[in-house]
């Protein structure tokens, strides 16, 4: 029988497992409950469904006056895909000692149960009394540093994300020179209608979405992309006041200093972050998440790419005792190899691997390995030029 036939192909698409570079934490304060959420315990979030089913709900937060489901339901809002692995730790614990690398019960427990597979951490500040952001928060930012650093040692790099609570815009402080903490950014930005009932509070949890969702050199303040309009979030606030009722002196001020806030845009409808500031330098390369993020996906990529080789015997040229072009020429490969699906995916601009020849390996035992990568640019500033023009 005569018969058109049409065969489907796969693949066209180029498709890949997903990277994980969603991947997330959120530490909090809290409070248990009977056959539900307890402390010092991490669980693994596919859905705000999961945080129902530990008892955690609009009446969590009403009745032990905290905020935990509300982050979670930002978190949640923002990425309905987002994979958190979730603690809570008692209300007397101090942020600098959840964030403190010593601590083995608070952000390092949970960064060590999830494997290495958290990519950026948020905490929360629910305590049972609180002072001030300089009393509280401060002494956060340099301990949740050395806790990154200590995690990148170990082969688990990671970003951090503190809520600024109790964050003053007329006493504000400058996150960019407090002290150096590259992976490190303090949110304080707020919804007016959460911040009515907690004027301290900030959207720690609308940060994390929007980041888990954002691609990683995407910067979260793109307003073609990321408008957080939506839940909560209508009115933007910040120290319990609408940013409308902020001067723009003041606003440029916060933006000066390195903090993340919501702000609206002339013209545009919706909520938008300012930008994706960490804590340090506006001079260093790693003053903005997606830089972070970048950096953090290829040093996984590398590390996995390159890792096989340790301990492996390496030719040398008879002649020179120098590496053999076959092995330079094959580590690079593989090196390029490691970073081409980030390129291809258009999360940097272009990569170079080089194996310089010259190693004494020999006498020395180690092989350097250079690579460079040209990330993506963001336009932070746009300017137009425009004007009349008579065609007579």
């Amino acid at each position: 029988m005569n018969e058109l036939t049409i065969s489907k192909t796969n693949g066209g698409l180029g498709r890949t497992v997903s990277s994980g570079d969603g991947i997330s934490g959120f530490l909090a304060n809290g409070v248990s409950v009977t056959e539900g959420v307890q402390l010092n315990t991490v669980y693994r979030l596919a859905s705000l469904d999961d945080a129902i089913a530990l008892k955690i709900n609009s009446d969590y937060d009403t009745d032990n006056s905290i905020l935990v489901y509300e982050h979670l339901y930002e978190i949640y809002r923002v990425n309905p895909s987002a994979d958190v692995y979730f603690m809570l730790v008692d209300q007397t614990t101090a942020l600098a000692d959840m964030v403190d690398k010593a601590q083995a019960n608070y952000a390092k427990k949970l960064l060590i149960e999830a494997g290495g597979d958290i990519k950026q951490l948020a905490v929360a500040y629910n305590p049972s009394t609180f002072s001030s952001f300089v009393v509280d928060v401060q002494p956060a930012i340099s301990k949740a540093q050395e806790l990154v650093e200590d995690e990148y040692s170990l082969h688990r790099p990671v970003q951090v994300f503190l809520e600024g609570k109790g964050w003053d815009y007329d006493a504000p402080v400058d996150l960019k020179t407090l002290t150096d903490a590259p992976n490190v950014s303090v949110m304080v930005g707020q919804a007016k209608s959460v911040a009515d009932s907690y004027p301290d509070y900030a959207a720690i949890g609308t940060l994390l979405g929007a980041v888990s969702v954002a691609a990683v050199n995407e910067n979260i303040g793109w307003v073609q992309e990321f408008n957080m309009s939506g839940g909560s979030l209508s009115v933007p606030a910040m120290s319990g006041d609408s940013m409308k009722d902020i001067s723009e002196g003041t606003i440029e001020t916060q933006n000066d200093d390195g903090a993340i806030f919501f702000r609206t845009h002339a013209g545009k409808a919706g909520v938008y972050f300012n930008d994706s500031f960490t804590c340090t330098e506006a001079t260093s390369d790693y003053a903005y998440i997606e830089n972070n993020r970048t950096i953090d996906k290829a040093v996984r990529a590398i590390r996995q790419a390159i890792l096989p080789r340790l301990n492996s015997p390496v030719l040398v040229d008879q002649e020179t005792g120098q590496l053999s072009p076959s092995v330079t020429k094959s580590i690079e490969a593989d090196g390029r190899k490691a970073l081409e699906q980030m390129v291809k995916d258009q999360e940097c601009s272009s990569i170079d691997v080089y194996c310089d020849p010259e190693q004494d390996i020999l006498g020395t035992s180690e092989l350097s390995i250079k690579f460079t990568i040209v990330p993506t640019g963001t336009a932070r500033q746009i300017t137009v030029t425009l004007g009349f023009s008579n065609p007579f």
